[in-house]
């Protein structure tokens, strides 16, 4: 593999922790919510852009 390639893959998989992370610490308006995005930012790790983008609107001020 090329050296880029890694570059983008730990990148990824950085996000991919700091978003489960910001999954499981943050207060969300409905618990419901936690579960479901913590359950699918685990299993389906490109959720984890669409968290990033939404979470504004998700969790509590």
């Amino acid at each position: 593999m090329s050296n880029i390639t890694l570059i983008v893959f730990f990148l990824f998989v950085a996000f991919w922790v700091y978003s489960i992370i910001s999954v499981y610490k943050g207060r969300f308006k409905e618990e419901k919510q936690k579960a479901f995005w913590l359950i699918g930012v685990v299993f389906v790790p490109p959720l984890a852009i669409f968290f990033f983008f939404m979470k504004k609107n998700l969790l509590l001020k």
